[in-house]
């Protein structure tokens, strides 16, 4: 039978107690696979054992002869091993003498595994400096992620981070009075330690539906007329003859974001709005679109225009595009064009827009689209 073990294979005290508490009720452990935190345990005479966790030497799946023969008559009989990470033992004489009698020697025998894991927590180190990339921000603030999945994947992510710090915190903890030359106790509690194993299985469980939802969600989005939603559309419109094509996107770190598209042919308008959740990484979104630009080498360039908080510019000579972006507090506007040069008459209606948009409550009147004159912007009013 399947049972429920603590999360963590190096919470070694832990580990033997469960196992202990176990073959008192005549389950004793047979397999310790190290996956989902289970173990497999057959049913017998219940009776008093002792279980031990034995550091592996490298890539060892099991004892040698010798430490098997040498252990064998001291009583203990080998059970199996975990990941090629740790042996079990097992010994019905409560006389028989333990393993290991010299504290210190015991510690030495961890030191691999202690280093393995040190090595774990800088790579969780590493990923916490990956997330704060600015250009990460970018295409996460971009991609199609609903609140529910993307809390489904944190949920997931932070519970294996705990796991792999308990990890850690748990060898630590278990090796600090082995070196100190003490002798350790074989048991502690371990409740706690198995419901965050099932805490973690549920999360997993989460996450692997959220990934089956997202299969099911369609790759690609259509764009639609701006008239036919019913909520606002923020947009300007380059020359007023094209229709607004727009997208309304799910992005959990926006509370409002609109893709919309207007022009074919010799020219086009593709403009980004994005209004953050948080308000704080409204200035860090600019600062990834820019750095994304730059390692483009596209020049950027900074102005000054009322009512807005930032104001960028840059240019893609190849094609004669131009890119502007824009930020009023919470809002960014991201806008490509190759129409005519991005002037300060164009930003300007940029921060119109924005200034309504600030101002008025969502679920306000839908923008009405004012007509353009030929090569003279045009923009959206609430």
């Amino acid at each position: 039978m399947l049972k429920l073990m603590p999360m963590n294979i190096y919470d070694v005290a832990a580990q033997q107690a469960r196992m202990e508490d176990q073959a008192a009720r005549g389950w004793f452990a047979v397999s310790v696979p190290g996956i989902f935190f289970l173990a497999v345990f057959e049913k017998g005479e219940p009776k008093a054992v002792r279980y031990r966790l034995e550091p592996a030497p490298v890539k060892e799946s099991c004892p040698d002869p010798e430490r098997l023969a040498a252990y064998q008559s001291m009583g203990w009989e080998y059970v199996d091993t975990s990941g090629k990470s740790m042996h079990l033992w097992r010994c019905d004489d409560p006389d028989a003498p333990e393993l290991h009698t010299d504290p210190e020697t015991e510690a030495q025998a961890y030191d691999r595994l202690f280093r393995r894991q040190q090595k774990v927590t800088q790579f969780w180190a590493a990923v916490q400096t990956l997330l704060t990339e600015r250009t990460l921000l970018v295409w996460s603030v971009q991609e199609w992620k609903p609140l529910w999945r993307e809390a489904a994947y944190w949920g997931f992510l932070l519970a294996l981070a705990l796991a792999a710090f308990r990890q850690w915190w748990s060898l630590r903890r278990y090796l600090r009075p082995l070196r100190a030359g003490v002798p350790v106790c074989h048991r502690r509690p371990y409740r706690l330690a198995c419901g965050l194993s099932l805490a973690i299985m549920l999360l997993w469980g989460i996450y692997i539906a959220s990934l089956c939802a997202d299969m099911a969600d369609p790759r690609s989005r259509p764009f639609e007329p701006a008239e036919t939603f019913d909520e606002p559309v923020p947009y300007i419109t380059e020359k007023g003859l094209q229709e607004v094509q727009a997208i309304h996107w799910d992005n959990w770190l926006t509370t409002d974001q609109w893709w919309t598209f207007e022009g074919m042919g010799d020219w086009e308008t593709e403009n980004r709005y994005y209004r953050l959740r948080f308000p704080w990484l409204a200035d860090d979104l600019v600062d990834g679109i820019l750095a994304d630009y730059q390692e483009k080498g596209w020049p950027v360039m900074a102005w000054q225009i009322p009512g807005l908080d930032e104001t960028w510019v840059s240019t893609r000579d190849d094609y004669g595009y131009w890119f502007l972006v824009v930020r009023l507090g919470d809002q960014v506007w991201s806008i490509s064009t190759g129409t005519t040069e991005p002037t300060i008459d164009l930003a300007e209606r940029y921060a119109a827009v924005l200034a309504e948009v600030q101002q008025k409550e969502r679920g306000g009147a839908i923008y009405e689209r004012s007509a353009g004159i030929q090569g003279v912007p045009a923009c959206g009013a609430l």
